[in-house]
């Protein structure tokens, strides 16, 4: 019963409007009194009309007494909008409360995801899930009032009947179990077809955001139209169950309406037969109330039928949305560190895979290193080597089966977990956003233009910025398409500093991959001038700047080769040399081709 779809959404609703809680029950006792007002007086005041007329027809002593009571529905109409109006304006105002906690519970509950979650799920998949399942919450919230409406519509209308005649009370009985079973039934087998074609809309979204998202090498290889081409063949794809949906609709509505009419007939054919000889006995106005409320209860079947398929797609969507919520646990951003006065941490017996399954192939093995605080740390090696692997489980974006990680030889609980909070990694890959240059720099968090432009003139971005036409208040366009390479990722490198300056160890992944080597050189002193309270964890693909380290770690397949300072490294391992002597041949290369 609880996973009805109806009692599913009211129960969702009551929960997302946590802190308004009161004016629900305000709101859904000002539909109940509005509607049952409605349907006791309005078709009395009707019947009672019929019944004066029949008995006295219209003369001057009752004329008065009619006008009266043809002002009452106007009365009573306007009572209703009174009590409706106003609970529907207090509805639609909570709905977008709930609309909008129920995002912010997906979308704070997607943030908190481990980063492995995120590797495994398609973009597309998630925002469609979010996405409907938060707009499914605010429809259906927004229109609550139209089951309760019903509820009450039946209850007065099977009373009614039951007054009037106890046999056709029990036939409508009947039928309200009937009906409501054929619907149910209907509608089970309609919900996997939803889920079904939910999941299919998924796979929609993610075609449709990896060709947007990556419209620029579609362009460029001209392969527009094969695109074009696979996204309709999955958009066509729903196409037979949707059909067979439609007809499994259709057959419901048809079941339904014959379920109601079937009644409609035999209680009027029963009532008839009751009142075989009484002649004029039988007032007009009984027979206008039982036929009133024969047609309130068709056609509240008919109506629920329809709301409660709109509900079930709903709930779909919801329950669409709710797989994303499995997966959320309560977990809080860390708020332990290092110790006030910690000297160094050491890493030891590190292995990683990043897939999950037992035995797989290993991205890192025994890696085994120690930090001092405040030094300046290089790893080198080729691309896939292992460095910016490392560099993300040092920010604990991955689970780690097993790592033992101290400070000062003390345990540190919970791993890199336990020092995450006082760690941020600055990336290489620049991720722009649609947003001003200040926008994109602080990430919604408040700081004055004197800090913001420290650290655009640690990033050598500030000139850049300054020559854009609305300077720090200019747009950035989507993925950051209006700027140059290295333009982006000097802007990503100012916000990443920024995010930096509270923290005690800053990881550098290639952050300055796109720059030339005087700015990058430039970039790299101010960096170590203005943290120099701070471990520096760079991963670094150009050779040139390892005079600038104090430690430089050499990975290759995953594995640390070789580690000392730069005079120790060229002194001792001949891989080291190698590579060093390749290097700056290749850039003697560069720098004088015709040499």
């Amino acid at each position: 019963m609880r996973n009805n779809p109806l009692i599913y959404l009211f129960r969702k609703t009551w929960h997302y409007s946590a802190g308004n809680r009161p004016v629900v029950i305000k709101y859904w006792t000002m539909f109940i009194v509005a509607n049952a007002l409605t349907l006791i007086f309005g078709p009395l005041i009707a019947a009672k009309i019929i019944d004066i007329v029949q008995k006295q027809g219209i003369t001057e002593r009752n004329i008065n007494l009619l006008f009266l009571l043809l002002a009452l529905p106007f009365l009573l109409d306007l009572v209703f909008w009174m009590i409706h109006g106003r609970g529907r304006v207090i509805e639609r105002q909570n709905s977008f409360l709930v609309g909008t906690n129920y995002r912010k519970f997906l979308l704070s509950g997607v943030m908190m995801l481990p980063m492995q979650w995120h590797t495994d799920h398609h973009t597309g998949d998630t925002i469609n899930k979010v996405e409907n399942g938060a707009w499914a919450m605010t429809d259906f919230s927004e229109e609550g009032y139209a089951p309760i409406a019903s509820l009450v519509e039946l209850i007065v209308s099977w009373g009614m009947l039951i007054y009037f005649s106890p046999p056709a009370g029990l036939i409508v009985f009947v039928m309200i179990v009937v009906t409501a079973w054929v619907v149910i039934r209907f509608d089970r087998v309609m919900m996997s077809q939803y889920d079904e074609l939910n999941r299919m809309g998924n796979h929609v979204s993610e075609s449709v955001i990896d060709a947007i998202t990556n419209i620029t090498t579609i362009v460029i290889l001209r392969v527009e139209r094969l695109v074009i081409q696979s996204i309709a063949n999955q958009i066509d794809k729903p196409k037979a169950l949707y059909w067979k949906n439609i007809c499994l609709n259709e057959w419901k509505w048809f079941s339904v309406n014959m379920c109601c009419t079937f009644t409609a007939g035999v209680i009027t054919a029963i009532y008839f037969r009751q009142h075989i000889g009484t002649g004029p006995g039988v007032l007009a106005g009984d027979v206008f109330l039982l036929w009133y409320y024969l047609g309130k209860i068709s056609g509240l079947f008919n109506r629920f039928a329809e709301k409660y398929s709109q509900t079930v797609k709903q709930k779909s969507r919801v329950v669409n949305a709710e797989e994303l919520a499995k997966e959320f646990k309560n977990k809080e951003l860390p708020t332990r560190g290092l110790p006030e006065q910690w000297r160094r941490l050491c890493i030891e017996d590190l292995n990683f895979s990043y897939h999950t399954d037992e035995g797989a192939d290993l991205h890192l093995e025994h890696i085994s290193l120690c930090v001092n605080r405040g030094e300046r740390i290089a790893f080198i090696g080729t691309t896939g080597s292992g460095k910016s692997t490392l560099l993300k489980l040092m920010l604990a974006l991955y689970p780690l089966r097993a790592v033992r990680l101290t400070v000062d030889g003390e345990v540190i609980p919970g791993g890199f977990a336990g020092i995450s909070s006082i760690t941020a990694l600055v990336p290489q890959k620049p991720e722009l956003l649609a947003k001003t240059i200040v926008g994109n720099l602080t990430m919604g968090a408040e700081y004055g233009m004197a800090i913001i432009r420290h650290y655009t003139d640690m990033a050598c971005v500030t000139e850049v910025i300054e020559a854009l036409p609305r300077k720090f208040e200019s747009m950035v366009k989507e993925k950051g398409v209006n700027l140059s390479e290295g333009q982006q990722q000097r802007l990503a490198l100012a916000r990443g500093l920024l995010a930096c300056h509270d923290k005690e160890i800053v990881l550098l992944d290639e952050p300055t991959s796109s720059l030339d080597i005087v700015t990058e050189m430039k970039v790299y002193e101010n960096i170590f001038r203005g943290f120099r309270d701070k471990t520096i964890i760079s991963s670094i693909h150009k050779l040139h700047l390892l005079p600038m380290f104090d430690r430089i770690y050499l990975f290759e397949n995953g594995t640390i080769t070789a580690s000392g300072t730069l005079a120790e490294l060229l002194a001792e391992s001949s891989q080291f040399r190698d590579l060093w002597l390749k290097y700056h041949e290749h850039q003697k290369r560069v720098n004088d081709p015709q040499g």
